[in-house]
C-alpha cells in the first residue's frame, strides 16, 4: 500500500464516506483552500493536492465558481 492509499483509507474510515465526497465538500462546497482542507483532514497538503489532481476537483471548483459569478451578474443586471 502506498502512502497516498494509506491516507485515503484513513480519511474514509474517519468520515465513513468516499474520499472524493469528503474532499468535494471541503474544497468545492465550502470553498476551502488546500492547506485548510488538508489540516481539517489531518493529512499533508501535498497529499491533498495529489488527490485534487487525481479527482480533477480544480475543474469542478472552477465550474462552480463560474456558475456562482454568472448568477451574481444576472441578479445585478435585473436590479
Amino acid at each position: 500500500m502506498t502512502a497516498y492509499e494509506s491516507y485515503k483509507v484513513k480519511v474514509e474510515k474517519r468520515y465513513n464516506k468516499p474520499l472524493i465526497d469528503v474532499m468535494e465538500e471541503l474544497y468545492v462546497s465550502k470553498d476551502l483552500g488546500p492547506s485548510v482542507s488538508a489540516k481539517e483532514l489531518g493529512i499533508p497538503r501535498r497529499v491533498f493536492v495529489y488527490f485534487v489532481n487525481q479527482y480533477e476537483l480544480k475543474k469542478l471548483k472552477f465550474d462552480d465558481y463560474k456558475k456562482k459569478m454568472s448568477n451574481l451578474m444576472n441578479s445585478q443586471m435585473i436590479q
